[in-house]
């Protein structure tokens, strides 16, 4: 089968290298692993236009009656995929912007191929009625695959999709390349750059814990900062650290904390589980859009706090110091846990009954 992958870019120069296994699979959302099993996998990029005749456009006249997420400058980028994509058998959209733009080419005609979109955080909008009614117009375009159930209710509630074109795929992580290694521990680490990262609770938390903090983000922090807590800057697109130089980090962390808001969008499974990979343990908010499910157990496996609690993180901090033992006991089952539920080889394997099935319809 030929399945075209679409993503909001950045992909298609380290492609050769996740093929090779020299950068992780995880952001390609499957398409590696597609590909290695010998579908003809087509990845396209489609970065947001600087100056677009169309994209402008369709933000004057139609931009009160856009999809979530969606704007002219997504589908003039969708745009320029369309004469790869009517040649596939399937097409993957990797962004709930890009999944909308291409919903709209594909109710204009412009391509017939199934569009599966990975669609998160498309419910945490208020949306007028046009915008809603546009909404569900292009999700009824798709195959709706989401990271986890939180959001099965309010996807069918607001859009009306039909549940049986509702698809939750747990995301899953490159475990040949998120590996341990018998390294000395030296800080605790935060990473991320979502906007549900609650970096305000982690640096109230940490305030009182005698030992050195490391926070890898491009978001702002609050400020000033403590002495003991170092700001590494970065995001996906101005990285601060390579991929070497993140699993590394991993390695390095006596822990690694992913600190949330509370939304019933799922937030923080990249970093979590990585750092889980690579032998080490984490400390998850629990929220309403919680992931785990009941593959990944609390006190065994992870360790979850309660949102906007920065005195109850401190304590499970200060317990995971103060307790070498346990720490590395949930460490181990970590990594066990990863390897039988949490891999990007089963994300993909699922992902790939969802795109036969809709090219059988």
């Amino acid at each position: 089968m030929k399945i075209a992958f679409v993503y909001a870019g950045g992909r298609s120069e380290r492609w050769s290298a996740a093929l090779d296994g020299r950068v992780p699979g995880d952001f390609f959302y499957g398409a590696v692993e597609l590909a290695k099993s010998g579908h003809d996998v087509v990845c396209l990029d489609a970065p947001d236009p600087r100056s677009s005749l169309l994209a402008t456009a369709y933000n004057f006249l139609l931009d009160s009656r856009t999809p979530v997420r969606t704007r002219g400058e997504h589908v003039a980028a969708t745009a320029r995929c369309l004469p790869q994509i009517r040649s596939c058998d399937a097409v993957v959209a990797a962004s709930t912007s890009h999944a909308n733009a291409l919903a709209l080419w594909r109710r204009l005609g412009r391509f017939r191929a199934p569009l599966i979109g990975i669609h998160c955080g498309h419910v945490n909008y208020s949306l007028d009625g046009p915008r809603r009614r546009a909404t569900a117009r292009a999700m009824r375009e798709q195959e709706i695959v989401l990271f986890a159930d939180s959001e099965r209710e309010e996807t069918m509630r607001q859009f009306e999709v039909a549940p049986e074109h509702l698809h939750a795929n747990a995301f899953g992580v490159d475990t040949d390349f998120w590996t341990p290694a018998v390294v000395d521990r030296e800080f605790i680490l935060a990473v991320g750059n979502d906007g549900r990262r609650d970096y305000g609770t982690f640096v109230a938390a940490v305030a009182g814990i005698d030992a050195p903090v490391k926070i890898l983000t491009g978001r702002p922090l609050p400020e000033p900062l403590p002495s003991h807590v170092e700001h590494l800057r970065g995001s996906w697109h101005a990285p601060a650290v390579t991929d070497e130089g993140l699993r590394d980090l991993y390695r390095r962390a006596l822990m690694v904390v992913v600190p949330l808001e509370d939304a019933i969008q799922p937030s923080g499974q990249s970093v979590a589980l990585q750092a889980m990979a690579c032998g080490r343990p984490v400390v998850l908010t629990r929220t309403r859009g919680l992931w785990t499910g009941e593959d990944l157990v609390d006190g065994r496996d992870l360790l979850l706090v309660e949102p906007s609690a920065p005195e109850a993180l401190r304590r499970v901090l200060q317990h995971l110091l103060d307790d070498a033992g346990h720490r590395e006991q949930i460490a181990l089952s970590a990594r066990e846990t990863v390897l039988r539920h949490g891999r990007i080889h089963d994300f993909a394997r699922r992902l790939e009954t969802v795109i036969s099935t809709a090219s059988m319809s």
